[in-house]
């Protein structure tokens, strides 16, 4: 009973497989874009996590204590120099006045007391006046003239006072939060607006420590977001890692991405050295539950159909993984047409249409006709 119920099961078996077949060979051609594999060097990398700051993100602080006149807006760009907040200056206006009146008054002593000292000298030569009056007036000369660099302090300390009423800003950015408000008092070294600078990003990764053998010769590093991919120059590598999570920082040049600041993004790190390897576009692989595997194309007596082949997933680098097929039968090599838009829905041995481009892929363009591709995927 046992056994003829596994020679039923396995008869069944096969004609669910005929029929496939049968399917497949029926089915009409699938519109598909192919790329070629290819062997090129890959390194074994890891994916970690980014995000994209400013070199310069600053809390700008009042250098005088006052009261908030103006204030920019939140989201207003600013040129480096521009005045992005101004205090009330009224009292050091007058400050200022008055500090210029005590160094005229003390200037003014200081001429009368050299005259002085100039005629006491002469009273005493003259035997007309006693040593200690002379003495005296030189003494209080001297006094003089350290009260008039005073006063001169004091009046260049209130000019420089009066122009911190008027905030510049240190460098170009924009304006992303107002910490005090209009009409707000606030007091010396008490943080107003935090300026952040756009112009020239840079991104803050971390890695491994273990990978910094290999980041040493790495320039650059594939980066991908929601907004796009690309790669980023590696600028700096600081060698020192975090006692519990042993990641280092990797700071990238992000001047040629339009990423905003702030955004999280992923960024490929090797940590292994790198090989020459059989390699597909990532587009190619197709997961299913019974595994990973790509579609070849090859020509037939039937015409150009699509040859299914199990692989196994090695190390991948920007666009490009390393597959090795699980057949040694239907072994992949280096120029082979691999399918990589329209493999989705794909069965084994089903026949295929070769399109130049997405656009005929989604358009199934009647004119674009169907030829024998040769090894580099021309038609």
């Amino acid at each position: 009973m046992k056994q003829s119920l596994k020679s039923l099961c396995l008869h069944f078996l096969v004609l669910v497989l005929a029929q496939k077949s049968v399917l497949a060979q029926n089915s009409p051609p699938a519109n598909v874009n192919v790329d070629s594999a290819k062997m090129t060097e890959l390194s074994p990398v890891v994916s970690v996590l980014g995000t994209v700051v400013s070199q310069n993100d600053s809390k700008i602080a009042a250098e005088v204590s006052g009261r908030l006149t103006s204030l920019s807006a939140i989201g207003a760009r600013v040129a480096q120099g521009d005045v992005i907040a101004r205090i009330d200056d009224k009292q050091l206006k007058i400050q200022l006045r008055e500090e210029k009146a005590n160094v005229l008054n003390s200037k003014a002593r200081l001429r009368f007391l050299e005259a002085e000292v100039v005629r006491k000298k002469q009273l005493f030569k003259q035997k007309l006046s006693p040593e200690t009056e002379f003495d005296k007036t030189r003494s209080e000369r001297d006094i003089a003239q350290g009260d008039v660099v005073v006063a001169q302090a004091r009046l260049d300390k209130t000019k420089q006072n009066l122009a911190y009423t008027q905030l510049k800003a240190p460098f170009s950015g924009i304006v992303t939060q107002r910490i005090a408000n209009l009409g707000e008092y606030v007091e010396n070294g008490s943080a107003i607006i935090r300026l952040v600078e756009i112009a020239n990003s840079e991104a803050s990764v971390f890695a491994p420590i273990v990978a910094f053998q290999f980041l040493k010769e790495a320039k650059q590093l594939s980066v991908e977001s929601p907004l796009g991919s690309g790669y980023a120059m590696i600028k700096a590598i600081v060698p020192v890692a975090n006692a519990r999570s042993h990641l280092m920082e990797v700071r990238l040049d992000m001047s040629t991405f339009d990423w905003p600041i702030g955004l999280n993004f992923k960024a490929q790190v090797a940590n292994g050295p790198s090989e020459m390897l059989l390699a597909v576009s990532r587009d190619a692989l197709v997961l299913r539950r019974d595994g990973a595997s790509v579609f070849r194309v090859n020509e037939n007596d039937q015409g150009v159909i699509a040859e299914r082949i199990a692989v196994t997933i090695g190390a991948g680098m920007g666009g490009l993984v390393a597959v090795t097929s699980t057949d040694s039968s239907k072994s992949i090599q280096a120029g082979d047409l691999i399918i990589i838009r329209g493999a989705e829905r794909l069965q084994d041995g089903q026949s295929v249409v070769i399109r130049k481009n997405n656009h005929e892929l989604i358009s199934h363009d009647s004119r674009t006709k169907s030829k024998t591709p040769d090894k580099k995927g021309n038609q």
